[in-house]
C-alpha cells in the first residue's frame, strides 16, 4: 500500500518549470558542475561570478540573484550555510553572507536531466553479454552459503544490473523502429544497403537469445520454492547489513525491501520462463522488424524496377509527340495522357431520384441551377406579384383569441364568492391557466408595498397572509404547496 506522503508534490523540481526557469535551471547547473569539481558550497558573489560568463546573464545583478537563491532554498534546492567569519562592519552584518550548497535531491534531478538531455546521443545495441553474466551469476547461487554477506549483497547488485542491463538495451533499441525517424528511413533508397547489415544483427542477436534463453530458464527452473527462498533469505540478510539513513527506514521498510526483492526474482523468472515469457515476445518483436526490413526494401527496389520501365514508356510518348505534324494532334495525345488540363468542377445540393451507384452520369436527368454574376453592382430582378387578401383568416383568428379570453375570465371569476377568493378553501381543481392567473395576482400584491393590486379586468383586491401556514392548491396537472392566502376584493370591482 503506498504511502500518503508519496504521493504529495515535490517541491524539489519546482525549478524545471517555473516561470523563471532558465534562470534556476543554470544556477543549478553551476551549482552541480562546481559540485563535480568538489566545490561543494559557494557564496553569492562566486555564483554571480560564474553566471555573468554567460552571455545572457551579463547584466545579471546581485538583487536578482539574492531573490532567485532564496527561491531556491524555499524549494530545498539549496542549503543555506551561515559564513562563520565575523563582521566587520555594519552594513555586513546587516547583510549576512551564506554559503550555499545543493541538496541530495538537487543533486539527483541534476543528474536526471543531463541523462534526460543525452537520450538521443546514447546509441542502443544488442549484445550477447547480459546473457552470458546472468549465467555466471546464477551459477554461483550454491555458492552463496559460504560468502559473507558483503559479497552476497555484492552479487545480487550485479545480478540486478546484468537484468535492467538486458530489459533496457532491447527496449531502447527495438523501440527505434517503431518511431518516425525509422520509418523514414525506411523509405529512403540508403536503406537498400542498410538492410542487409541490419538483418545480419538481428539475427545473430535472435540466436543468442534462443540459444541463452533456454540454459537461462533451466537454470531458474531447476531451483525448488524452497531454494528460491532461502535464496531471497539471504539477500534480503545481506541488504540489511547495509547502513541506510533514519530517513529511509520507515515503519514497514522491512517489509517493503523483502517484496522488491521477491519482485526482481519474480521479474527474472517472469522472462525466461513460462509460456508467456518476455523473451517469447521479444523474438517475436526482433521476427517482426526483420520481415518489415526485408519488405520494405523489396518495395524499394521494386519501386526503382518500376522508375526504369516507366522511362521507357515516356520515351515511347515523347517519340510519338516529336512525330506529329500539328497541334492538334498533339493535344489529343496530352488529353489521353495526362487527362483534362484545366477542369471545372460544379458541386450544389440536389435531391437524386436513384441513390444506385452504379449508374452513370448520362443516364440521369439533368439538374438546373442558375448561376448569378459575381458583380458588386448586380442585383437580382425582383418578381412583381400581388399579395393575397388575409383579412378572414385574421378576423376568425382574433375572434378565436377573445372567446379563449372571456371564457378565461369567466372560469376565474367563478373562484370569488363575496369578494374573496381563498386559495385554501378551493374545492375543485384548477386549470393550468387559471392557475397562471392567481398566482399573478399573489406575486403582484406581494411586490406592493401596501399588499394591493389590480387584476386585468379592473379588479382591486388586497392581499391577507396567514402567517407560519401552508395550503394546498389541487390542480388539474398536480398538487401545488404554496403559503396560505386570500384575496380580498373592493365592492367596486365586482362588476
Amino acid at each position: 500500500m503506498l504511502q500518503v506522503g508519496l504521493l504529495e508534490s515535490i517541491s524539489e523540481t519546482k525549478y524545471l518549470s517555473a516561470d523563471n526557469y532558465t534562470v534556476y535551471r543554470t544556477i543549478m547547473r553551476i551549482f552541480y558542475l562546481e559540485h563535480q569539481k568538489m566545490h561543494y558550497q559557494m557564496d553569492r558573489d562566486a555564483v554571480l561570478s560564474l553566471l555573468q560568463r554567460q552571455i545572457q546573464f551579463t547584466d545579471y545583478s546581485p538583487e536578482k540573484l539574492a531573490l532567485d537563491l532564496q527561491q531556491l532554498v524555499n524549494w530545498k534546492n539549496l542549503t543555506p550555510i551561515q559564513d562563520p567569519r565575523k563582521p566587520r562592519t555594519i552594513a555586513e552584518f546587516k547583510n549576512r553572507q551564506f554559503q550555499y550548497m545543493m541538496s541530495q535531491s538537487a543533486i539527483e534531478i541534476e543528474r536526471m536531466t543531463i541523462t534526460l538531455e543525452n537520450l538521443s546521443t546514447r546509441t542502443a545495441g544488442l549484445s550477447a553479454s547480459p546473457f552470458r553474466r546472468i549465467r555466471e551469476d546464477l551459477r554461483k547461487v550454491e555458492q552463496l552459503d559460504e560468502l559473507p554477506l558483503r559479497e552476497v549483497h555484492t552479487w545480487w547488485q550485479d545480478l540486478q544490473e546484468d537484468f535492467q542491463r538486458l530489459s533496457q538495451n532491447h527496449q531502447d533499441y527495438l523501440r527505434e523502429f517503431y518511431g518516425p525517424g525509422m520509418e523514414m528511413q525506411m523509405k529512403s533508397v540508403d536503406f537498400i544497403l542498410y538492410k542487409q547489415h541490419l538483418v545480419r544483427y538481428l539475427e545473430d542477436f535472435i540466436q543468442d537469445l534462443q540459444r541463452s534463453c533456454a540454459q537461462i530458464g533451466a537454470q531458474l527452473e531447476r531451483f525448488s520454492p524452497k531454494q528460491t527462498a532461502h535464496i531471497l533469505d539471504l539477500v534480503q540478510r545481506s541488504e540489511l547489513e547495509v547502513p541506510r539513513p533514519q530517513s529511509e527506514q520507515t515503519p514497514n521498510w522491512k517489509d517493503e525491501l523483502r517484496a522488491r526483492c521477491q519482485g526482481v526474482w519474480q521479474s527474472l523468472a517472469n522472462w525466461f520462463t513460462g509460456s508467456e515469457a518476455t523473451a517469447r515476445q521479444v523474438l517475436e518483436v526482433t521476427n517482426e522488424v526483420i520481415r518489415r526490413a526485408v519488405q520494405n526494401a523489396a518495395l524499394l527496389v521494386q519501386m526503382e524496377n518500376m522508375g526504369v520501365s516507366n522511362k521507357a514508356e515516356l520515351n515511347r510518348l515523347l517519340t510519338l509527340f516529336a512525330s506529329f505534324q500539328s497541334v492538334d494532334e498533339a493535344h489529343r495525345l496530352s488529353a489521353l495522357v495526362f487527362g483534362v488540363q484545366q477542369p471545372r468542377h460544379f458541386t450544389f445540393s440536389s435531391v437524386r431520384e436513384t441513390d444506385r451507384v452504379d449508374l452513370s452520369t448520362y443516364e440521369e436527368p439533368p439538374f438546373e441551377y442558375s448561376l448569378q454574376p459575381r458583380m458588386r453592382s448586380y442585383k437580382p430582378r425582383l418578381d412583381r406579384s400581388g399579395f393575397a387578401d388575409k383579412g378572414a383568416e385574421k378576423a376568425a383568428q382574433r375572434q378565436q383569441i377573445l372567446e379563449q379570453e372571456r371564457a378565461l375570465r369567466q372560469e376565474v371569476l367563478g373562484y370569488i364568492h363575496d369578494g374573496v377568493l381563498d386559495l385554501a378553501a378551493l374545492d375543485r381543481p384548477v386549470s393550468p391557466a387559471v392557475r397562471t392567473v392567481f398566482l399573478s395576482w399573489v406575486a403582484a400584491a406581494n411586490l406592493s408595498p401596501d399588499g394591493r393590486g389590480q387584476t386585468q379586468y379592473g379588479q382591486i383586491y388586497t392581499l391577507k397572509k396567514r402567517a407560519g401556514q401552508t395550503c394546498r392548491l389541487i390542480c388539474a396537472d398536480g398538487t401545488l404547496t404554496m403559503p396560505n392566502c386570500a384575496l380580498l376584493f373592493e365592492e367596486a370591482g365586482h362588476g
